[in-house]
């Protein structure tokens, strides 16, 4: 199955592994997966570091460097998504979380994620981490 890492789940694989449930974990290591992240996730990250907020730090490139050698896919960002997001409910108002809903509904993707709004998306295949 194609799969699509919410930026939080990022996080958690890269610092806080713990958090991330069994289930996620099983799916991110079966090497019959595709695991995507998004050009996105980086984005958010990199923006987050900037304003480092309660200590947030990362090196966005190093960070980007162990997801490819841990076998993710780059999903980058292109027009394609721009049709969905003009007409995509305003459930959620993030607007990275945004794009991530927009990759996954036109890529056929299965996003990770833990949030309550994400999840309220029709149409989207989501899995939750629990």
């Amino acid at each position: 199955m194609n799969y699509l890492l919410d930026t939080h789940i990022v996080i958690w694989l890269a610092k806080e592994p713990h958090k991330l449930s069994d289930k996620v974990k099983n799916i991110l290591e079966n090497t019959e997966n595709t695991i995507y992240f998004s050009t996105v996730n980086l984005w958010e990250i990199a923006l987050k570091t900037n304003l480092n907020k309660d200590g947030f730090k990362f090196d966005t490139i190093k960070l980007y460097q162990r997801l490819l050698e841990n076998g993710f896919i780059e999903l980058d960002i292109n027009h394609k998504y721009t049709k969905i997001l003009e007409n995509l409910p305003i459930i959620h108002k993030d607007p990275f979380d945004r794009m991530l809903i927009a990759q996954s509904m036109i890529d056929n993707l299965c996003l990770i994620t833990n949030d309550d709004k994400i999840i309220q998306y029709q149409g989207l295949k989501f899995l939750t981490n629990d």
